[in-house]
């Protein structure tokens, strides 16, 4: 199972979504074979999306896809506003809801399984609700133990994405939750080895880089679960300079008093992606305050990470991403395009 955390465009300077490229991005995902499309995840900018921002981005993509491929973040904030945005997707037929840890609250283990994710799956009956560990951003983390008492006691908790980078939670998880509890890898960078593992089994992965290569990642992530091993080493090796699209670092000038100084700029997820699209020729029109453009050093970073995937030895991950948007993208496409596949 491979789930795409699908990027949310914006036009007239990320005053809007772009609803027909939401549409466009949808198909493009389930056509190269993805088998789950979430949005308004980290990736989607699901923080920054108003309610009627949010109806408006489910209809374009159910209008494409209708609900049974759709996932839903359902974000943070108030468990009365958490649960509105599931009924919300639900009312509509989505079923696959994924829920973080509760961000920012510092909650114990034991607190996020009765406080957050319990009252939260309680109020959804029929939903499939899937949390999310990604300690990283939110500085708490439901732990395996906790995980496997949350699904004991509300059965529509059928999985979990796992983006804390440790293979070892993840044994942990499958040996706590069974086989037939999905577990997914939240790091594309840890997927192959989660997949092939013996003692994670993980059921597939929710992936950033399938933005750009579905179909490659989709073949990797078969690869994993028929246990080749070797195919899928391959297929990450191809695809591995994009995984530092996820968070990248650059050292950019900053003047401070007339003298100047190089200064560290950590971009995260999305701004180094939607940079990635840009350099390609696709406008997905950047990111909402406070997340902001990569300043020269990052695109040119970007721009190397572009050509050093299209230039490895086997199949060029980005070719199916540049037949279906380079003709209709911004007139500088064509030399872009050239740029990024230049070896």
């Amino acid at each position: 199972m491979l789930v795409t955390a699908l990027v949310t465009p914006f036009r007239d300077g990320a005053c809007a979504p772009d609803l027909e490229r939401v549409e466009q991005l949808v198909r493009f995902q389930l056509d190269e074979g993805v088998h789950r499309v979430l949005l308004f995840g980290t990736t989607g900018e699901g923080g920054a999306l108003t309610p009627e921002e949010r109806a408006c981005v489910l209809d374009a993509a159910l209008e494409t896809a209708g609900p049974e491929p759709l996932m839903a973040g359902l974000g943070f904030g108030r468990l009365d506003e958490v649960v509105a945005r599931g009924r919300d997707a639900l009312d509509r037929g989505i079923r696959d809801l994924l829920l973080v840890d509760c961000p920012y609250s510092g909650a114990a283990s034991s607190a996020l399984r009765t406080g957050w994710y319990g009252p939260v799956a309680e109020a959804l009956p029929e939903a499939r609700l899937f949390p999310y560990a990604v300690p990283g951003r939110t500085g708490t983390e439901l732990l395996p133990d906790d995980l496997a008492r949350l699904a004991e006691d509300h059965p529509n908790v059928v999985g979990v994405k796992d983006a804390t980078g440790r293979l070892a939670r993840m044994t942990r998880v499958r040996e706590l939750c069974g086989e037939d509890f999905v577990l997914l890898c939240g790091d594309d960078h840890h997927a192959r080895d989660a997949l092939v593992d013996p003692t994670i089994r993980a059921s597939g992965a929710c992936s950033v880089v399938s933005n750009l290569a579905p179909g490659t990642m989709v073949r990797l992530v078969e690869a994993g679960l028929a246990r080749e091993a070797a195919e899928a080493r391959r297929l990450h090796d191809l695809l591995e300079p994009l995984f530092g699209l996820v968070s990248l670092t650059a050292a950019e000038k900053v003047v401070v008093g007339g003298e100047e100084f190089s200064v560290p700029q950590r971009a995260r997820n999305p701004v180094p992606l939607k940079a990635a699209f840009g350099e390609l020729g696709i406008d997905l029109g950047g990111c909402r305050p406070p997340l902001g453009p990569l300043g020269p050093r990052g695109r040119s970073d970007v721009g190397l990470k572009l050509a050093q995937v299209r230039r490895r030895p086997g199949d060029d991950p980005l070719a199916a991403l540049l037949e279906a948007f380079v003709e209709e993208a911004s007139p500088d496409a064509e030399p872009r395009r050239e740029l990024a596949g230049r070896s």
